[in-house]
């Protein structure tokens, strides 16, 4: 019976999926960078401000969806676009422990700037390709991202879930412990009680 497992000498690098992915990516980043000039802005500041622009006042945990990029990256991302003065954060009054994103004035600037660059990046990538390849590329890249999204998205329940399952476990152990405690005092009661009654019927006896 032939086995299923693949052969590790069947793997040609020029025609890996995710490596040709890889090399996509530095492609574009390249281009990015090249556009921008002095302008210092990675494409992950960029999806940050566009993703601002398009819906201001959003939470960090918004921001995640929106640009894709993991919880903990965007967090150290926005706390240094803060300081570099490209985004501005708010409490939010309903919830102390979220912030509300805003563009700055400087942020707001170097976004115009930047999405012009953007263009000109996506027009230098578009113009590797035939123009009969563009639209299934484009369409294939959507497919990809989401896939990841429902991957991310259920990655998240199941965190949601196992937080649910810890809180109602320590619920439990909780109203565990309490009950176990409400018994001993009670036993405690009832051992004081017996001790009364036999102290009371000895002192009838004698």
């Amino acid at each position: 019976m032939p086995s299923s497992q693949p052969d590790p000498k069947d793997f040609n690098l020029a025609e890996s999926p995710g490596h040709l992915l890889h090399r996509a990516q530095q492609f574009a980043a390249e281009r990015f960078t090249k556009v921008m000039a002095g302008a210092k802005l990675t494409q992950r500041q960029f999806a940050v401000l566009h993703a601002t622009a398009q819906r201001e006042g959003l939470t960090q945990t918004e921001l995640v969806k929106a640009t894709g990029i993991d919880r903990s990256t965007l967090a150290e991302l926005v706390a240094r676009m803060v300081r570099n003065g490209m985004l501005e954060r708010e409490k939010l009054a309903g919830d102390a422990r979220a912030n509300a994103i805003h563009l700055s004035t400087q942020g707001r600037t170097l976004l115009e700037v930047a999405t012009l660059g953007a263009m000109e990046a996506d027009a230098a990538i578009l113009s590797a390709l035939p123009k009969n390849k563009r639209a299934g590329f484009l369409e294939t890249l959507r497919r990809i991202a989401l896939t990841l999204e429902k991957g991310e998205e259920e990655a998240e329940k199941l965190r949601k879930k196992e937080k649910e399952k810890k809180k109602k476990a320590k619920k439990k152990a909780k109203e565990k412990a309490k009950a176990k405690e409400k018994a001993k005092l009670k036993a405690k009661k009832v051992r004081k009680a017996e001790k009364k009654a036999r102290k009371q019927e000895a002192a009838e006896s004698g």
